[in-house]
C-alpha cells in the first residue's frame, strides 16, 4: 500500500465527497499491489532529474501515458492527458475528479492535484498556471511531445521559457532495470500462452483467422495483469503480404498465416511474430520463411552493448543479400519495447536499429525484432523475438524458435 497522496483541487474544482472518509481513502489506496517498489521509482526519478540537469531544464511537464506510469506508477483506462510534474525536488500528478481513485490506487506521486472532468478540455490552462507559479518565472520547463498546447501556451504567457518536445523521460526509459526486465520477461510468459493457443486453434480444420484470434486473445489474457496496447493480427493468404491486415471471419487458406501480438505484464509488453502454414509450402513461402529466420538470427548474432545500431543493420542485409524480385521489407531491425499505452507498444522514444541510426546500443536496452517479409498481394511470412540487450550480445525474452510453424 502507498501513502495516501496530498490530494489537492485545481481551479474550481469541488472535493469529492469520499475523499473525507479515512476509511475509503484507505480502501481505495490498499485496492493493488504497487507494480514496483518505491525504490525502483526513486531510482526513475533520480536519472530523470539528471538527465534534466544535464539539459538544464529546471523542471518537466511530463503527459505521455507511459512516461508518467514509468516515473510515478500511475494508470488508468481514460486516456486524456493527465501530466505529471517533475521538478529537483517535487513530483505532482494531475487528473480529473473522476480519476482520483486511480491515482490514490496506483501512484506513488506525494501530490495530486485534480480537475473537473466535465470540463478538462478547459483545465489544461489551469495545469500551465499552476505549473509556472510552482516554478517561477526564470524556470525554464521542458514538455514532452504529448503535451497539451494549452499547458505551453500557459507557461509561455507567464513568461516562462519553455523547451517542447523535451521526451527526456522516454529517452531515459530505453535503459531498462532488472525489474523492467524481469516484468518483460512475464510479458513473454503471456507472449507464449498466445503463440501455443494460436498454432493449436489454426491446426483446427476449417479454422478462421477469427477464432484463431480469439483464442491467440484467451491465452494472453488469462493470467495477465494487464492487456496489450495493441490488437491481435492474424492474416492468412494473400492478405498476409499485406501490412497491417488482420482478422476478418475468414477462414485459414493453405500456405502462409502470420501472426502478430504481444503478452503483457503490468504493461510491459513482449510482441512476437510467428506464421504458420496450412498443405504443403509454396516456393514463395519457402523464400519468404528463409529471410525472416536469417533475418531474426543475424541481428541476435550481432547486436550487443556498444555496436553501433547502423553497423547492426549493415551486418544483417550483408547477411540477407539482395532481395528476390517483389520482396519487399521495411528495413527496421529492431525498435525498442517495453511499457507502452495504447493505441501500440511502440511507445516511446524513436530509437531503432536502423541504417541511419549512427548511435550504440547499450547493455539493458529491449527491442522487438520483426522479420517479416512479403510479396504483396501473394503472401507473406513473419518471425520475431523480443530480446535485451547484454554486455556480450543479445537474450532473447520471448519463447521458442523464430521459424515457420508447419501444420
Amino acid at each position: 500500500m502507498s501513502p495516501v497522496p496530498n490530494l489537492l483541487p485545481l481551479g474550481e474544482c469541488a472535493t469529492p465527497p469520499w475523499l473525507s472518509d479515512p476509511d475509503r481513502l484507505s480502501a481505495v489506496s490498499g485496492a493493488e499491489e504497487p507494480s514496483f517498489p518505491a525504490a525502483e521509482y526513486e531510482q526513475r526519478l533520480s536519472r530523470v532529474r539528471a538527465a534534466m540537469a544535464g539539459a538544464g531544464l529546471d523542471a518537466l511537464v511530463v503527459s505521455r501515458p507511459a512516461a508518467v506510469e514509468y516515473l510515478c506508477g500511475y494508470f488508468s483506462a481514460e486516456t486524456i492527458p493527465q501530466p505529471v510534474l517533475v521538478t529537483g525536488s517535487d513530483l505532482v500528478l494531475f487528473v480529473p475528479d473522476f480519476e482520483v481513485g486511480r491515482a490514490v490506487a496506483s501512484s506513488c506521486a506525494p501530490e495530486v492535484r485534480y480537475f473537473r472532468y466535465a470540463v478538462a478540455h478547459l483545465a489544461y490552462a489551469n495545469v500551465g498556471d499552476h505549473v509556472a507559479h510552482q516554478v517561477g518565472t526564470t524556470a525554464r520547463v521542458g514538455t514532452d511531445s504529448r503535451t497539451p498546447i494549452a499547458i505551453v501556451d500557459g507557461l509561455r504567457g507567464a513568461s516562462v521559457s519553455v523547451a517542447t518536445g523535451a521526451d527526456i523521460t522516454d529517452t531515459v526509459r530505453l535503459v531498462m532495470s532488472p525489474a523492467e526486465i524481469s516484468a518483460v520477461e512475464k510479458a513473454a510468459e503471456s507472449t507464449q500462452r498466445g503463440v501455443e493457443a494460436g498454432i493449436a486453434a489454426a491446426a483446427a480444420p476449417g479454422a478462421t483467422d477469427a477464432q484463431v484470434a480469439a483464442a491467440i486473445s484467451a491465452g494472453l489474457v488469462e493470467r495477465a495483469t494487464s492487456r496489450s496496447a495493441w490488437q491481435v493480427v492474424v492474416a492468412t493468404g494473400k492478405r498476409a503480404g499485406i501490412p497491417h491486415s488482420t482478422w476478418r471471419n475468414l477462414p485459414l487458406v493453405d500456405g502462409s498465416t502470420f501472426l502478430e501480438f504481444a503478452g503483457t505484464h503490468h504493461r510491459y509488453h513482449a510482441p512476437i511474430m510467428r506464421s504458420v502454414c496450412r498443405g504443403e509450402p509454396s516456393a514463395l513461402v519457402k523464400t519468404l520463411a528463409n529471410l525472416s529466420e536469417t533475418c531474426v538470427a543475424a541481428v541476435l548474432e550481432t547486436a550487443r552493448a556498444g555496436v553501433a545500431c547502423r553497423d547492426v543493420a549493415e551486418q544483417v542485409t550483408k547477411a540477407l543479400g539482395p532481395l528476390p524480385d517483389g520482396v519487399v521489407f521495411h528495413e527496421l531491425y529492431g525498435y525498442p519495447v517495453g511499457l507502452a499505452h495504447p493505441p501500440h507498444w511502440m511507445d516511446g522514444a524513436p530509437f531503432n536499429i536502423t541504417i541511419d541510426n549512427p548511435e550504440p546500443l547499450e547493455a539493458g536496452m529491449v527491442f522487438h525484432m520483426p522479420g517479416s517479409f512479403r510479396s504483396i498481394g501473394l503472401g507473406g511470412v513473419g518471425l520475431s523475438q523480443t530480446f535485451v540487450i547484454e554486455e556480450n550480445g543479445t537474450r532473447p525474452l520471448t519463447h521458442g524458435k523464430a521459424e515457420m510453424v508447419y501444420l
